[in-house]
Order: C-alpha cells, then sequence, then structure tokens
C-alpha cells in the first residue's frame, strides 16, 4: 500500500510539473494539450494525501506502545518527515486556490507563479528525506534530484498522454532538448550524490532488498536514457525532415511508461533499509531473496561482493544489447508500442541477469 501511494505521489508531482511548465511557455513552443482544471486541482489535492504514507508506516512501527494517535502527533510535529509533510500540505492549499481562481492554462504569469509553488512543495520531499537526516547537504542532493527527475519525466508525460491535435513541433524540441539533457546530467550527478551519503557501498548492496531495486532502477536509467535519444535526436530529424509529429507521440509514451517503472522501483527503495555498511544491515535482515534466487550465494560474516565475468554474463549482455536494438529497429519501422515496451522490460531484465551473473562471494 505505501509503495502505491508513493508512487502515485511522484506521478502526480511529475504531471503537475509537465503541465505547469508547457503552459509558462509560449503557445507557439508547445503542443496543445488537454488538462481540465478539474484534473489539476485533483492532483494537488492528491499530493499532500499521497505524502502521508510515510507517517502513517511511522506510525504503525512505533505506535504500538504509546497508541497510534499520539505516536501520529508526536511524528507530525517533532519529525523532520512530519515537518516536511506539514511544509508540502500548506504549500498544496496555496497552490489549490491559486490555480482555482486563475486560468494558469492560458495565463504565463500563474502558470510560472504555480511551477515556482510546486517546486517549493519539491523542496519539502528532500527536507523529509532520508538523506537529508544522514548528513545537511543530502537535503540538497535529494531536492535536486527529485526536482530533475520530476521535471523531465512530466513533460514527457504530459506532451505524450495530453496532447491533443498534432504532437509536438520543432520550436518544442529546440527548447526540450536541452532541458532533458540538463535533467539527466542532473539526475545521475546528483544520484551519485545521494549514493555517497546512502549506498558507500553500492556492489555489497545488491545483497539487500534496496541495493536490488537501485540496480533495477539504473538499467531503467539506461533504457530511458536510450529513448531520449531516439525521441530528442532521431525522431527529431524525421520531423524536420516532415514526418508527421502526431504519429511520433507514441514513442514519448514509451518513455514515460519506462520512466513510470522507475518511479516504482524507487517507491520500493522508500520502504526498504538502506545499506550504509551492508555487513551490519545483514546481521539485522535477512539478505534480498531476488538476490539468493537469482545467484544462488549466501552472504557470511564478512560478505563482499566482486565481478566474475562468465560465459552466461557475456550471454546475457548479447542479448540485451539485442533487445536494445530491437526497440530502436520496432521504432524506426512503427510497430506497435505494446512490442516497444516488452522489448524494453525485457532488455531490462536481460541487463539486470548479466549483472547478477557475473556476480561471486
Amino acid at each position: 500500500m505505501f509503495i502505491v501511494a508513493k508512487t502515485l505521489l511522484y506521478l502526480c508531482f511529475a504531471i503537475l510539473m509537465g503541465a505547469f511548465i508547457l503552459y509558462a511557455v509560449p503557445h507557439t513552443k508547445r503542443p496543445d494539450i488537454y488538462l481540465s482544471k478539474k484534473i489539476i486541482l485533483l492532483l494537488i489535492a492528491f499530493i499532500p494525501l499521497f505524502g502521508i504514507g510515510e507517517l502513517l508506516r511511522l506510525t504503525m512501527y512505533l505506535g504500538e506502545d504509546l497508541g497510534y494517535w499520539v505516536t501520529f502527533q508526536n511524528i507530525v510535529f517533532s519529525f523532520e518527515v512530519g515537518k516536511g509533510w506539514l511544509f508540502l500540505t500548506g504549500i498544496s492549499v496555496l497552490l489549490f486556490f491559486m490555480v482555482s481562481f486563475n486560468d494558469i492554462q492560458e495565463d504565463r504569469f500563474f502558470a510560472g507563479l504555480a511551477l515556482f509553488l510546486l517546486a517549493g512543495m519539491g523542496v519539502s520531499v528532500g527536507y523529509s528525506s532520508h538523506a537529508a537526516s544522514l548528513e545537511s547537504l543530502g537535503f540538497l542532493a535529494h531536492t535536486i534530484h527529485f526536482l530533475a527527475v520530476v521535471i523531465w519525466s512530466g513533460v514527457l508525460l504530459v506532451t505524450g498522454f495530453f496532447t491533443k491535435g498534432e504532437g509536438p513541433s520543432l520550436p518544442f524540441y529546440k527548447w526540450f532538448t536541452p532541458l532533458a539533457l540538463v535533467c539527466l546530467f542532473t539526475v545521475i550527478g546528483a544520484g551519485l550524490w545521494l549514493m555517497s551519503y546512502i549506498v558507500p557501498e553500492y556492489v555489497n548492496g545488491y545483497m539487500l532488498n534496496y541495493g536490488q531495486a537501485l540496480l533495477i532502477k539504473h538499467i531503467l536509467l539506461l533504457i530511458i536514457v536510450f529513448y531520449s535519444l531516439i525521441n530528442g535526436v532521431w525522431l527529431k530529424k524525421k520531423i524536420r525532415k516532415g514526418a508527421n509529429a502526431a504519429g511520433l507521440l507514441k514513442w514519448m509514451k514509451a518513455e514515460g511508461i519506462i520512466l513510470f517503472l522507475a518511479f516504482v522501483t524507487t517507491a520500493v527503495m522508500s520502504q526498504q533499509t538502506p545499506p550504509h555498511n551492508v555487513a551490519e544491515t545483514l546481521q539485522m535482515e535477512k539478505p534480498s531473496k531476488l538476490f539468493t534466487v537469482v545467484t544462488g550465494l549466501n552472504p557470511g560474516e564478512n560478505p563482499a561482493l566482486t565481478f566474475d565475468f562468465s560465459m552466461m554474463s557475456i550471454v546475457w549482455l548479447a542479448f540485451g544489447v539485442l533487445l536494445i536494438s530491437a526497440i530502436f529497429m520496432s521504432v524506426k519501422r512503427n510497430r506497435s508500442i505494446l512490442l516497444v515496451i516488452t522489448a524494453s522490460v525485457l532488455a531490462t531484465s536481460a541487463l539486470y541477469l548479466a549483472v547478477m551473473s557475473s556476480l561471486s562471494l
């Protein structure tokens, strides 16, 4: 339940961020999108609702002795995660009424103001993050990482799923392609920064559920980068040559769907124990079942994973590269989006197995 709430929280943020950015851009540089004010208000209202999930999880974990209501009150007013949620809720109320009484779809000033308020809500997410509790700069790293992800994914999702009429034109790509590149490098840089706090033993972390989810997320990011090259470079050239932009929207949808899967893995990570010290963590909890089943390895008292490439890992890697090539060929020949998504999931699985089959203790 909490994983679903976290995933939907990210999705609401992304859609709102994408909508506000597009509304803040001149009409000539964005496609026409059909997100009604009612849907936007509903998404704003959902953010504090889905954001309370972490507070409820902590309440259920800590409240058995003191009582759940007393524990919930203590978390809200004393814990950083509770203060972050109060800040998030306060800004969401302000944003709700601002959008209610103004036409953000036509007035770029209010669209920009809505974007500013939503970014403030993103800061509250970083403030209540696990990284912020470990290191003062962890708050900044998480905030930058989170905002870069929702900006990039938000514009993609809204453009792909809520465009009416013709798809994005060349003026759209002229500003979105550089923005996407900045977001990509920011996500990578801030992600490495976060990992230095949360997962200092990255490879050994594969033995835990958190590390497994992080590995899958990184492989999905690799697939997403490949989609970005297709959408931002190859399809842009096709549009320049006169291709129908509306017919190419489905590939932005495909990239958006893979980004949504990355949201799911991030939500899974938020419910797992971060592996600051893998050996100590393994003394308190069992290794990941997925890790032990796939690798057949059983961590001992001093676990230390190393890479030992085998024929099987090379086969899985070749299979993954072949599937990635199949994605491009399917896009080039305008095949079904379902076929491309299936190939993407299979490519992710193959690359995951390539990594797992190359590990040894």
